[in-house]
Order: structure tokens, then sequence, then C-alpha cells
């Protein structure tokens, strides 16, 4: 999953084409990278002998973040610009980032 994700990722942006398809995908392919990683560390270190009831409460708790973090990306892909567009207007965004910067060095200088 880890190696279909990097031409995933760069796919969209290197060929110009902004679609939802590709989107859709790119995002499914983080949910579940991202599920199965954090499913490693549950089976690594919360032992299912020694703590059941707290691996079992880990469980859940992956169930729900996973099941919140899709229903985040389809919110974001039905109702705003989408995965890449958004990431695309981070990327270039220009404006005041370092505005809270000049006042601290003009009290220095």
């Amino acid at each position: 999953m880890s190696a279909a994700l990097i031409p995933l990722t760069i796919a969209p942006f290197a060929a110009g084409s902004l679609n939802p398809i590709m989107d859709a995908i790119l995002c499914s392919g983080i949910i579940i990278h991202s599920h199965i990683g954090f499913q490693s560390i549950i089976i690594d270190y919360v032992p299912d002998k020694r703590m059941p009831k707290i691996r079992a409460m880990f469980w859940w708790g992956l169930r729900l973040a996973t099941l919140t973090v899709a229903v985040g990306f389809f919110e974001f892909e039905t109702n705003d610009v989408g995965l890449t567009e958004g990431i695309k207007k981070i990327w270039f965004a220009k404006g005041k980032q370092d505005s809270y910067v000049e006042p601290i060095l003009q009290g220095v200088a």
C-alpha cells in the first residue's frame, strides 16, 4: 500500500488534471494505509493476553477514527475543492504568513 501511494500522490500534480476520481482513489489509499499502520501499532504494543479489554478499546477507537477520517475526506471532496486542489492551494498560498514575525524583529533592531 505504501508503494502505491507514491504515484497516487504525484500523478494528479504531474498530469495537471485534478479530477474527483483520482482524489477518491488517493483518499481511499491514505485511509487504508493509515488504518493498516495504526492496526500494526495496536498489534505490536497492546498485547492481547495481558490487556484484552484495553486492546478491544483500541480496536474500536481505531475503527471510529478511520470512519471519522473517511467521513471528513468525503465531506472535503463533495462540499469543498477536493484533496489535491486543497493541497495545491496551500502549496502556492501567498499572504501574511510571516506577519507575526515582523513586529518582533522590529522591536529587536
